[in-house]
């Protein structure tokens, strides 16, 4: 329903659709909140004086009519004869106690170019049908490269508008050898200032400076799809982050949410009011049919219009109520697993961030959602904890275990590092230190679960983040001529020498992508388990074709272990290429290096 509101295109015509539920037409639009009480709604912009009149002027602007919809009211203007261009408009309200006020369009396609968040709409420019994905590959499979467009881009992007400048690094993401970006927040936010992108106000919109080009006003979004379809046509998917437990209502009008201020009385607004674990802005109140139907056909926007292949729900605490399937984050997975199903379409991952004060309850609750995957937030910490030289032992076990308890078909998205914490490399002490984030690297990629790299991890970036205040969303670039390949920088070229080949020794076998995983929950007499006094952790991984056994040695100090195999024979050390041989079901006194590891393999 609400992906045909907002000012809907065709041709030279442009024609303005603003909806407000009411229950008394439909009773299940909402259980609290109320009308807008509006006289009168004008549009008012830049496109004015192309048909004729003063841009933004009151006495020329297009009055809105109001006339009843199935679930509410619909309001309603109509223009034409527009030459090609971006234009801008506002909504300008007069509420029937004759106070007035300048609203943004909540259903906008476009953000607007100044820090009073207009609406905008396009007349022309270019299109671009968005090309599916060839071979969609399931969740297990993929390897996924979280990017923050502002940050991935500052250093290089000049003057290209910043998913432009992203296009230009598809050739390196290949290389890596990730087949997934998990793009951090796209949608508009308040402002027109740096933004991680959580705070959102306009849901169907792109932010305007990640799209925007002087020279092609016009392709905004067609500029979007352009990336998405260059992303496809090399396989790698896109997840993006859909930010719908709140959003950003402002101070004012001219900053936050409209559904907000479009009520005489913001209160009364069926859209904002406390759900479940709130703190973060104005939480939807997902009590309301209106919040669900509108968040669904966001969802299904994005899903549809620009093909995405995924989407990571953003702190799904916050509309998750246990034992409610009707309401919140399970009604909502639900609707779009149906909806999905209908069209097709597999492998389209829902993925919560269900960030739980127990650790791993977080498993229980993605199992009844019947989402197919949660961040899991336990093998960052103790990752994190591990490269800054706290011991090794049964916790580790269970975090490398990482798909343990999850449904047939879920599991989880592992990192040892994301955009919410300081990088690992700051964690373990610095670039000095970068040697000690490469052990968390090497049982990342070998452990069950679908890894997630940050970006610039991959070449130690070297980022404090404090855990709160003002100083969190702050940029971060990532520092492409200091860090690339081949600039002399020997810690950045070795960690990416190492990401690729463990990236490329994952993807080329499938027992690395299995949920199986030996031992636990105790260390097995025969030598596999995490030992404290040697910083080692050592483990099992198979399938029906392939085994493996790792060993990972935490410490500074090169350990020579007895290390235990399920067969004898020829097995080969992928990352040195070293073949042993292996009589006994053992290999004894063999020295794993420093930081480092053994990734022993032998096809069945």
């Amino acid at each position: 329903m609400y992906e045909s509101f907002g000012a809907v295109v065709d041709g030279s015509r442009v024609q303005f659709r603003l909806f407000f539920p009411d229950n008394a037409v439909d009773p299940s639009q909402y259980v609290r909140g109320g009308l807008p009480h509006i006289r009168e709604i004008r549009v008012r912009g830049d496109f004015q004086r192309a048909l004729g009149g003063i841009d933004w002027d009151f006495s020329t602007a297009p009055v809105m009519r109001c006339e009843p919809h199935p679930s509410g009211w619909l309001w309603r203007a109509e223009i034409a004869g527009l030459p090609e261009g971006y234009y801008q408009y506002k909504y300008f309200v007069t509420f029937e106690n004759e106070t007035t006020r300048w609203c943004s369009d909540p259903c906008t396609r476009y953000g607007g170019a100044d820090e009073h968040e207009n609406a905008a709409f396009v007349i022309g420019g270019n299109f671009t049908p968005v090309r599916p994905l060839v071979r969609p590959l399931p969740l297990k499979d993929l390897v996924l490269y979280e990017l923050m467009i502002d940050d991935f881009t500052a250093q290089y992007r000049g003057a290209l508008a910043p998913v432009d400048a992203v296009a230009r690094k598809l050739d390196y993401l290949e290389q890596i050898g990730v087949n997934a970006v998990a793009f951090m927040p796209w949608t508009a936010s308040p402002g027109g200032g740096f933004s991680w992108g959580y705070d959102p106000v306009q849901f169907f919109a792109v932010e305007y400076r990640y799209v925007h080009d002087p020279a092609t006003p016009a392709d905004k979004l067609f500029k979007l799809k352009s990336l998405i379809n260059a992303l496809h046509d090399r396989n790698i998917h896109v997840i993006m982050d859909g930010v719908f437990n709140h959003v950003r209502a402002g101070l004012d009008p001219n900053h936050g949410f409209p559904y907000f201020w479009l009520y005489l009385n913001p209160a009364d607004s069926p859209y904002i009011g406390p759900f479940e674990r709130g703190g973060f802005f104005e939480e939807f109140d997902y009590r309301n049919g209106c919040v669900g139907e509108f968040i669904r056909d966001v969802s299904l926007y994005w899903l549809d219009s620009f093909g995405v292949d995924g989407i990571r729900f953003d702190y799904t605490l916050g509309f998750f109520r246990r034992g409610s399937p009707e309401l919140g984050i399970a009604k909502l997975v639900a609707e779009l697993k149906e909806a999905l199903a209908q069209r097709g379409r597999l492998n389209v991952p829902l993925i919560l961030e269900h960030l739980t004060d127990d650790r791993y309850q977080a498993i229980d609750d993605t199992n009844r959602i019947s989402a197919d995957a949660c961040w899991f937030d336990p093998f960052l910490f103790e990752s994190q904890r591990c490269a800054r030289g706290g011991a090794v032992d049964g916790r580790l076990l269970r975090v490398l275990n990482a798909s343990l308890d999850f449904a047939p078909g879920k599991g989880p998205v592992t990192y040892i590092e994301n955009h919410d914490h300081s990088t690992i490399v700051a964690e373990a002490g610095g670039r000095s230190r970068w040697f000690k984030t490469q052990a968390p690297a090497i049982t990342l990629l070998t452990s069950p679960g679908t890894p997630m790299i940050h970006n610039g991890q991959e070449f130690g970036e070297d980022y404090w983040l404090p855990h709160e205040g003002p100083d969190r969303v702050e940029p971060k670039p990532l520092r492409w001529a200091e860090r690339a390949s081949g600039s002399g920088d020997f810690a950045g070229e070795r960690l990416s020498d190492l990401y690729r080949r463990l990236i490329g020794i994952r993807r080329d076998h499938p027992a690395l992508r299995s949920p199986n995983f030996f031992p636990y929950p105790f260390n097995h007499p025969d030598g596999y388990g995490a030992f404290p006094e040697k910083g080692v952790v050592v483990y099992h991984r198979w399938d029906e074709r392939e085994r493996f056994i790792i060993a990972v040695n935490y410490s500074d100090w090169d350990q020579w272990l007895d290390i235990p195999f399920p067969a004898n024979g020829a097995w080969e050390n992928l990352l040195n290429h070293e073949t042993v041989t292996v009589t006994g079901w053992r290999l004894e006194n063999y020295r794993v290096p420093s930081n480092w590891g053994a990734i022993f393999f032998q096809s069945v």
